[in-house]
Order: C-alpha cells, then sequence, then structure tokens
C-alpha cells in the first residue's frame, strides 16, 4: 500500500470518528470504563503485594550464641555476619549482648522470682538479622550452624509464615493475570458490539467498495484507525478518571488507618506508577480498539 493511500485512508478514519459520534462517544465510554475497573483493581493488587514483600523483607533469622562460647567464636561470628553485609546477603541486623538479653528477660518475664539467681552471665549474646532476599534463609541458616559459636537449637526464622505469604502474593498474582485477561475480553467484546453498529449502518457502502475492487485491507483499514484513536482517547481519559479516584481512596484509607491506629501499612502514590498505568493504558486501549474493529468489519467484507 502505498504511503499517499494509508495517508488518505488514516484521515478517513480520523474523520469518521468525528462523523459518528454518537457510537465513538459509545465505544469511548467502554473502554474508559474497563481500563478504569482495570486500573484501580490493578492498583489495589500491587499495593498488597508491596505492603506482603515488606512484610517479608522485615522477616528476620534469630539466633544466639553458646553461652560458652569463647572470644574468638564471637569474633568469627562478628566476621561473618559482617561479609554477609557487604556482600550484599544480609541488609541490616541488631546485636543483643547479655547484658541487652539480661534486661529484656526481666521486661518480659511477668513472674520476677524466675530471674532470681540469674546473672548477665548467664544469657547469650543474639542477633536479628534481616535477609536481604527472605527466600535466601535456608542457605543462610545452613552456613550459620557451620560457626562452632552458633548453638544451632537456637535458631529461629518464620519459615511458615514466609510460606503463607509467598503463597498469597503468587494468588493475587494471579488474580491480576485473570482480571486483565477477563476485562480485556469483555472491553472487546463490548467494543466490537459497539463498531459492529456504525459498520452495520455503512454495509452498502462496503458492498459497493468490494463490488468495485477494493481489497480487505483498503476497506478495513479506516475503521482499524478509528478504533485505535478511539481506543486511545479512551485510555487517556480513563488515566485521569483514575488519577483522581485512586487519590480519593488513599486519602480515606489513610484516615481509615490512622483512625483505628494501623500504622504499619503503605499505600504507594500514584506518581511512583503513574508512567506504567499511562503505557498501560494506552497499549491496552488501542489493541482493544483495532481488535474491536477488526472483528466488526470481518463479517461484511465476505460479499
Amino acid at each position: 500500500m502505498k504511503i499517499r493511500t494509508l495517508r488518505l485512508l488514516t484521515r478517513e478514519g480520523a474523520a469518521n470518528v468525528y462523523k459518528n459520534k454518537l457510537m465513538s462517544a459509545a465505544s469511548m465510554v467502554t473502554i474508559t470504563t474497563t481500563l478504569f475497573i482495570l486500573g484501580l483493581v490493578l492498583l489495589i493488587i500491587v499495593n498488597v503485594i508491596t505492603n506482603l514483600e515488606a512484610k517479608k523483607r522485615d522477616l528476620q533469622v534469630k539466633f544466639y550464641l553458646r553461652v560458652e562460647t569463647t572470644r574468638l567464636e564471637q569474633e568469627e561470628v562478628a566476621i561473618f555476619i559482617e561479609n554477609c553485609r557487604a556482600t550484599g546477603v544480609v541488609t541490616a541486623y541488631e546485636y543483643e549482648s547479655r547484658e541487652q538479653a539480661y534486661e529484656n528477660a526481666k521486661k518480659n518475664l511477668q513472674n520476677e522470682s524466675l530471674m532470681e539467681g540469674l546473672t548477665p552471665d548467664n544469657f547469650s549474646e543474639g542477633y536479628f538479622v534481616t535477609l536481604a532476599n527472605p527466600n535466601d534463609s535456608d542457605q543462610f541458616i545452613a552456613k550459620l550452624k557451620l560457626l562452632s559459636g552458633v548453638n544451632p537449637k537456637w535458631i529461629t526464622y518464620p519459615k511458615q509464615e514466609l510460606e503463607r505469604i509467598t503463597g498469597i502474593v503468587r494468588v493475587f498474582n494471579y488474580a491480576a493475570i485473570f482480571v486483565l485477561v477477563v476485562l480485556m475480553v469483555i472491553s472487546i467484546l463490548l467494543i466490537s458490539n459497539t463498531i459492529r453498529l456504525t459498520v452495520f449502518a455503512r454495509r452498502k457502502e462496503i458492498e459497493i467498495m468490494k463490488y468495485v475492487g477494493a481489497n480487505d485491507w483498503f476497506i478495513r483499514f479506516p475503521f482499524i484507525i478509528e478504533g485505535m484513536i478511539i481506543g486511545l482517547l479512551g485510555a487517556l481519559l480513563a488515566y485521569l478518571l483514575t488519577s483522581q479516584a485512586y487519590g480519593w481512596i488513599v486519602d480515606g484509607l489513610n484516615n481509615l488507618f490512622s483512625s483505628i491506629m494501623i500504622t504499619n501499612l503503605e499505600l504507594m502514590k500514584f506518581d511512583q506508577f503513574a508512567i506504567r498505568i499511562l503505557v498501560v493504558n494506552i497499549i491496552f486501549g488501542m489493541t482493544i480498539g483495532v481488535i474491536g474493529s477488526f472483528m466488526s468489519v470481518k463479517k461484511h467484507l465476505d460479499v
């Protein structure tokens, strides 16, 4: 197809959007509504996954040294932890001395008589380690057990909680894909039905063009351009609505969390993924428009 012909057909497709204002508006509303719902659902899923991933990163490997450990063994453990932090395996750690362990035990034990006769020397030094990748916990713990100063019985890590959070994240990822596919299929069907009405009104024109020798792509191309423009406009409108609605939702949830004293949940700001939402909207909007137009025209080309 020549460039001049492409330009002509593109102008015709753009003009059709204005000529068929009512149908174009109906198609645009369909795409806008679909992408608006899709955007909000994805934002909610992203927030849930982000908070769950943050919860995973907060899980700590807790371990204690032997009570009778030597100074050399203590230094060996300290060097091991520092090396792990230097290589990026460990992001942070807290050291608990014997004195701190003793004071913490006094605070946690409600029955003070249980502390009678005990001194800091009866307690062990401990480390609370945060890993960069929680899934590396097994390898990290295996290396800890090789250190003679570490008591292997006093190594703890909430493995079950990690597996539960990982499972929930996986479910939400699948849910995002499912919602994405379902909404895309629904929107394609809706917009194809809407555009089909436009095509039906011009079916005689299409049949005449076929009879005079116009090929399928010459007839189909203006409708595809029309679908792309409608999809683009619907995507931009959906983006604006999503940004406003998400701002209201975040403000409302922050006020709710504040009133019920929940401070460990972090809702992401829209600016953090505004570009990605815009790109997804444009890609999906234009794709839906093109597929809907393609499906609608195909039936009337078989004459």
